[in-house]
C-alpha cells in the first residue's frame, strides 16, 4: 500500500473522487439543459481519463494538437475534434494519415487553411470536416463575423475531400448570440445546414446554451484550480489537482521554500505580490513567487504562535492553471482517501504531455 505522503517530490497527484464528481457534474449538467459534452483533453493528457469522460456520455474530444490526436487515437478514441489551424505541409501530411483512422473535424478561418487541408485530403483519398471558427473579441484566432464566415463555408462546400460541418467559437461569450443567428440565417439561404456549433470554457456552457450552441467543450473543469475558483465556477474542494512538495527551508523571515518552482508550477497566469497557489494544509499561506526550482511561500499572515510548515514536511499546493502544470510532468499518481490516509490507487503516464506540435 503506497500513501501520497511516501511519494518523493515535487508530483503531481489528483484526487481520484473529486476528479470523477468533476466529470459526473459536468456531464449531468450538459445533458439537463441539451448539451453535447465534448471534453478537451489539453487539461489532463492521459487516455484513461478520456475513457472515464466517454463513459460518462461524452460524444467524443478534443485536441489542441494533432500530436495530442495522435496518442488518444491510439488509445482507440474515434471522434476527434481539432479546434485549430493546421497550416504546413509535415502537419496536412499526418493530418490525412489521421483521417483515415478516425472521424476528425477541425476548425479553419482562412481560405489558406480550408484549401490546404482539402488538397492533403484529394491526394490522400481521405476526408476531413471543417468547422468555420468565428472571433468572441480574444483576436487569437476566428472569422471576423457572419459574413465571413459565410464565405468561407459557401468556399468548403466547392472543396474535394472536406465537408463543411458548423461553426466554433472560443470562449463562449453572450454576444455571440446574435451572431452565430445570422450565421445560421445566411447560410439557411444557400442552402447549407449547419450541423455542429460548437462553443468552449470551463464555466461557460450555460452560455453556449444561450448562444445556440449544440456541443460544448471543457477541459480545466476535469482538475479545476485557483483560476477557476476566482471565477466562481468551482470550490477549493472541487479542486481534484494538486502538486505534492518538500519544504526544503525556512531560514527567510515570513517565508518558507519548497522544493518546486516554475519548473514544477507554471507560470501561466502568475499574479505579482497575490497567490499562485493554494496550500492546502496552511489556508493562510499562499505560494508566492517562483524561480526555476523554488517555490516561496509566503507565511506572514499566519498568526503568532499558530504552526506553520516545517523543514521536511509535505505539503499539497493548488496552482492557478492545472492546464500548463499537467504538460511540465511525466506521470500523475491518482489517489482516494481512506480514513486520515491518502491511498495511491494508480499511477497514470501523461501520454500527451509534451506534443505541442
Amino acid at each position: 500500500m503506497l500513501r501520497v505522503a511516501d511519494l518523493d517530490t515535487p508530483t503531481m497527484v489528483v484526487d481520484l473522487d473529486v476528479m470523477e464528481d468533476n466529470i459526473r457534474r459536468l456531464q449531468d449538467e450538459l445533458d439537463t439543459i441539451g448539451l453535447e459534452c465534448r471534453p478537451h483533453i489539453k487539461t489532463h493528457k492521459i487516455p484513461a481519463i478520456g475513457h472515464k469522460q466517454l463513459a460518462a456520455g461524452a460524444v467524443g474530444i478534443t485536441c489542441q494538437k494533432l500530436g495530442e490526436a495522435e496518442i488518444f487515437a491510439d488509445a482507440g478514441f474515434t471522434d476527434i475534434f481539432v479546434p485549430y489551424n493546421i497550416v504546413g505541409a509535415p502537419k496536412l501530411e499526418r493530418l490525412t494519415r489521421l483521417a483515415r483512422r478516425v472521424t476528425l473535424s477541425v476548425a479553419i478561418d482562412s481560405e489558406v487553411a480550408a484549401r490546404g487541408i482539402a488538397e492533403a485530403c484529394r491526394e490522400a483519398g481521405t476526408h476531413v470536416n471543417l468547422l468555420v471558427e468565428i472571433d468572441t473579441g480574444g483576436h487569437r484566432a476566428g472569422v471576423q463575423g457572419a459574413r465571413e464566415a459565410q464565405a468561407l463555408a459557401r468556399m468548403i462546400t466547392d472543396l474535394p475531400g472536406v465537408s463543411f460541418r458548423g461553426l466554433m467559437c472560443f470562449p463562449s461569450r453572450p454576444g455571440m448570440r446574435d451572431v452565430f443567428a445570422e450565421t445560421r440565417d445566411l447560410l439557411a439561404r444557400d442552402g447549407i445546414p449547419v450541423n455542429v456549433i460548437s462553443g468552449g470554457g470551463t464555466g461557460a456552457h450555460r452560455i453556449s446554451k444561450e448562444i445556440g450552441c449544440t456541443e460544448h467543450r471543457s477541459g480545466t473543469y476535469i482538475y479545476n484550480g485557483l483560476n477557476v475558483v476566482r471565477a466562481g465556477n468551482c470550490t477549493i474542494e472541487q479542486c481534484a489537482m494538486s502538486v505534492l512538495v518538500t519544504v526544503v527551508t525556512t531560514s527567510c523571515p515570513g517565508f518558507s521554500t519548497v522544493d518546486g518552482g516554475s519548473k514544477t508550477f507554471t507560470n501561466d497566469s502568475l499574479r505579482s505580490g497575490a497567490s499562485n497557489g493554494y496550500v492546502r494544509e496552511y489556508p493562510d499561506v499562499y505560494l508566492e513567487r517562483m524561480s526555476e526550482e523554488h517555490g516561496v511561500l509566503n507565511v506572514s499572515q499566519v498568526a503568532e504562535g499558530v504552526p506553520r510548515p516545517r523543514v521536511g514536511e509535505k505539503l499539497h499546493i493548488i496552482p492557478n492553471h492545472a492546464c500548463g502544470t499537467t504538460n511540465l510532468h511525466d506521470v500523475v499518481f491518482g489517489y482516494r482517501r481512506h480514513a486520515a490516509e491518502e491511498i495511491v490507487e494508480v499511477e497514470w503516464p501523461i501520454s500527451a504531455r509534451g506534443k505541442i506540435r
